[in-house]
């Protein structure tokens, strides 16, 4: 069954506590209760932190309380961290206060035997009784840079529009630093772990009606209730894109999925079918998951499956249209009318108006090159969609190129080196080379100009094949 009106806006009041609790804290620096509690000074919590430890004074500079009962005011969000045999009294101390939801960091729980599993249930039905709501156990919690809550140290504190809901903690940590170097933000990331209560489901339907989301990405290891997910990812993906990375298909990773999560994972032809079914897309792994993020952050969806390529290296043009081609997106054959607009601004040798568009080396140097050419291929009819290949990030000529994609106003993917962004060497200077200072927001502006960044044109290419298939399933579902 679907979520309930007040149990959506149960779940974002969690998002949005005004007094936090950490138990497990201690003054000795290297505790892990100390690093989530430090979590919420590094982000910027505006309202109540409560370190929790019947030894301790004083933590990392609060008075610290010897339980939750202890506590003078409203305690509204508890994040766990202790041995898992103290956990059922910590239940029954948010209990009697009144505490609305509660993380469970520690493991040890169903993902380990049959006992852990019964002892996981005992938490969740002592929990249920006195109404209080449990993230985990197993996970790493929430984060959210709009309420300022976090559950690492570091993360960022520009909100974006990506949600990403994960069944791994470690997972989301490394998403969460790896995205923001190119310039991802998040709205929300929710690590659910063994999903004890509050499970993929319900936080699938809350960010579904999110309207600080725009964008899902799942990482998935399995679901309980499969048919209740089916009716979620269809309806949800008719409003915004999910992005999928599903785990366990294998005898292997099955094995691993119900020795992490404790999760049933399903066999591959289900998923396969729920898949095709509820226009989710796929991706393989976090590297082609970042670059499907960049394509699906503001996309303006492609007609059709007809690609230009263009390039200053002749070398990776060529294994660009194997990528394109093998992704299913066909090279186009530009219009005459594009082809004599092209020779009258790209070198005499050296060069090719064909498909794809050899714009030679010397593009490298030349700001206007890259830009006058996208406008030029851009506005033909022929053309559904562009792949760029540009080894380095030039300031100029990616100010250019976000000021054409107001005029083309189609699919437009970037390969680059990014490191070059890290480059001090003189050569960098020479090409302009945007600094490690300015490469975040430079790709952020890109990013929500409709213009992706891939480090690999495989990665480009299927992330195009991809925005495809959303549209076709956007208009099916019509």
């Amino acid at each position: 069954m679907f979520l309930p009106k007040d149990l959506v806006s149960e779940i974002d009041e969690i998002f949005r506590p005004r007094s936090v609790a950490v138990v497990g804290v201690s003054d000795k620096v290297n505790k892990l209760g100390n690093l989530l509690l430090y979590s919420f000074v590094d982000i910027g919590f505006e309202g109540m932190i409560y370190p929790i430890n019947p030894k301790e004074e004083t933590v990392m500079g609060f008075k610290c309380y010897p339980s939750i009962r202890d506590i003078e005011g409203p305690v509204d969000l508890v994040v766990v961290s202790v041995h898992p045999k103290y956990v059922p009294g910590i239940i029954d101390d948010c209990v009697a206060k009144r505490v609305k939801a509660v993380v469970i960091f520690s493991a040890g729980y169903r993902e380990r035997d049959e006992d852990g599993r019964r002892r996981e249930m005992e938490l969740v039905e002592k929990a249920r009784a006195g109404g209080v709501r449990i993230i985990g156990p197993n996970c790493m919690g929430l984060y959210s840079p709009s309420s300022k809550i976090s559950f690492f140290p570091g993360m960022p504190r520009e909100k974006g529009e990506v949600a990403f809901l994960s069944q791994s903690g470690s997972l989301t940590n490394i998403m969460g630093f790896f995205a923001s170097l190119r310039g991802i933000r998040f709205s929300k990331m929710i690590s659910v772990g063994n999903a004890s209560d509050l499970d993929v489901n319900d936080f699938l339907e809350y960010l579904g009606s999110d309207p600080e989301t725009k964008l899902i990405i799942c990482y998935i290891e399995g679901v309980e209730d499969g048919r209740r997910f089916f009716r979620l990812a269809r309806e949800i993906s008719k409003r915004k894109p999910i992005l999928i990375w599903k785990v366990g298909e294998t005898e292997g990773g099955n094995r691993a999925v119900r020795s992490h999560t404790g999760s049933l994972s399903g066999s591959k032809e289900i998923w396969d079918a729920v898949i095709k079914q509820t226009g989710l897309i796929r991706v393989e792994n976090h590297i082609e998951l970042i670059g499907f993020i960049t394509a699906f952050q503001n996309p303006y969806l492609p007609r059709g499956n007809r690609v230009v390529v263009m390039s200053g290296p002749g070398g990776p043009a060529v294994s660009t249209a194997d990528a394109c081609e093998k992704a299913g997106l066909k090279l186009v054959k530009l219009s005459e009318e594009t082809k004599k607009r092209l020779t009258e601004i790209i070198p005499e040798f050296g060069t090719s108006v064909s498909n794809p568009v050899d714009l030679s080396l010397s593009s490298s140097f030349d700001v206007e090159m890259y830009p006058k050419a996208t406008e030029i291929c851009g506005l033909d009819e022929n053309v559904d969609m562009l792949v760029e290949v540009i080894p380095a990030l030039n300031k100029q000529v990616i100010e250019r190129l976000i000021e054409v994609q107001k005029r083309v106003r189609k699919p437009i993917a970037v390969i680059t080196a990014l490191e070059f962004a890290t480059a001090s060497s003189q050569l960098g200077k020479m090409f302009g080379v945007i600094s490690p200072e300015e490469l975040t927001q430079t790709l952020m502006k890109m990013y929500h100009s409709g213009i992706s960044v891939h480090s690999s044109e495989q990665e480009a290419a299927k992330a195009l094949a991809a925005l495809l298939k959303y549209k076709k399933y956007l208009e099916k579902a019509e």
